[in-house]
C-alpha cells in the first residue's frame, strides 16, 4: 500500500466518520434537554457529595484537600463513563433497534466509518462532561493551575479510548443485556482501582501493578498532573499507554464491526 493510498484512506475514513458523528450530534441537539442531567449534573453531585461531604471526614491527600484530590479523578472517570455508555447501549440501540447502521450502509459509508464516527461522538460526550466538571471545580477553587485547560484534550483522548473499547463490545454481543457484564466486570472495578478516590500506594504491590495496566489509571494520573500543573517524564509514558489502547481498540472494533454488518 503506497503512502498516497494510505493518505486517501485516512481522508475518506475521517470524512465518513465525521458524517456519522454529525448524525449523532444532530440527534443530540434535538434531545439535549433530556440528556444534560447525566452529562453535567451527575458528576457535579459526585464532586460535591463525596468531595465535600465525605471529604469533611478525610484529611488532605498529597498536600491538597480531598475535594481537590478528587476533582481530576472525576474528570477522567466521567469521561470514561459517558464515552463507554454511549458507545455500548447507545450504539447498540442505533444498530439493532433503530436500524441506523443498516441505513448508513445504503450510503457510500462503510462499517469503519460507523466505528470512527461513533468513537468520535463518544469522545465528544466525554469532552462535554469533562468541561462541566472542570468549570465546577474551578468555581469552587479546587483547581487553580492555568495548565488545567490541558485536561480537556486529554479527556477527549480518554473518550476516544473507552469509546473504541466499548465499540468492540457493541460489535460482538448478542443482546443488549450482555452490556451489563462489560460495566460490572470491567468499567466499575476500574473506577475503584485506578486512583480516582485515593492514591494507589495503599494497595499491595501486585494490585498496584495490575492497576497500572488498566487504561483509566494512566488517564487519571495524567489529568491529575495537568490539573496540578506538575509535569514529569511519566506523563509521556501515560499518554503513550492511553494512545496505544485507543489505536489497538479502534482497529479491532472496525474489524469486528465489519464482520457483524457485512454478511
Amino acid at each position: 500500500m503506497t503512502a498516497a493510498t494510505v493518505q486517501r484512506f485516512q481522508r475518506t475514513a475521517l470524512w465518513g466518520g465525521y458524517r456519522v458523528w454529525q448524525r449523532n450530534r444532530d440527534s443530540f441537539l434535538r434531545n439535549w434537554r433530556f440528556e444534560v442531567g447525566g452529562l453535567a449534573v451527575e458528576p457535579f453531585i459526585m464532586l460535591i457529595a463525596i468531595g465535600f461531604g465525605l471529604g469533611a471526614y478525610i484529611r488532605g491527600i498529597e498536600g491538597a484537600s480531598y475535594a481537590a484530590f478528587l476533582a481530576p479523578g472525576v474528570i477522567a472517570s466521567y469521561a470514561m463513563f459517558h464515552a463507554s455508555f454511549d458507545s455500548t447501549y447507545g450504539a447498540y440501540l442505533r444498530m439493532e433497534t433503530h436500524h441506523v447502521y443498516e441505513s448508513i450502509l445504503f450510503t457510500p459509508l462503510e462499517p469503519k466509518d460507523i466505528v470512527i464516527g461513533e468513537v468520535m461522538w463518544g469522545a465528544t460526550r466525554a469532552l462535554m462532561s469533562a468541561t462541566a466538571v472542570l468549570i465546577v471545580a474551578v468555581s469552587f477553587g479546587l483547581i487553580t493551575s492555568p495548565y488545567s485547560i490541558l485536561a480537556l484534550p486529554v479527556a477527549y483522548l480518554i473518550g476516544l479510548t473507552f469509546a473504541a473499547i466499548a465499540m468492540i463490545m457493541t460489535a460482538t454481543v448478542k443482546s443488549i443485556g450482555v452490556m451489563n457484564n462489560f460495566f460490572a466486570l470491567f468499567i466499575i472495578p476500574m473506577f475503584w482501582l485506578s486512583g480516582v478516590f485515593f492514591p494507589l500506594d495503599g494497595f499491595p504491590d501486585a494490585i498496584q501493578k495490575f492497576a497500572w495496566v488498566l487504561p483509566l489509571t494512566p488517564a487519571t494520573a495524567l489529568v491529575r498532573g495537568l490539573v496540578a500543573g506538575e509535569f514529569s517524564v511519566w506523563m509521556v509514558a501515560w499518554l503513550a499507554e492511553i494512545t496505544a489502547y485507543f489505536t489497538v481498540a479502534l482497529w479491532l472494533a472496525a474489524v469486528l464491526m465489519r464482520r457483524r454488518l457485512i454478511k
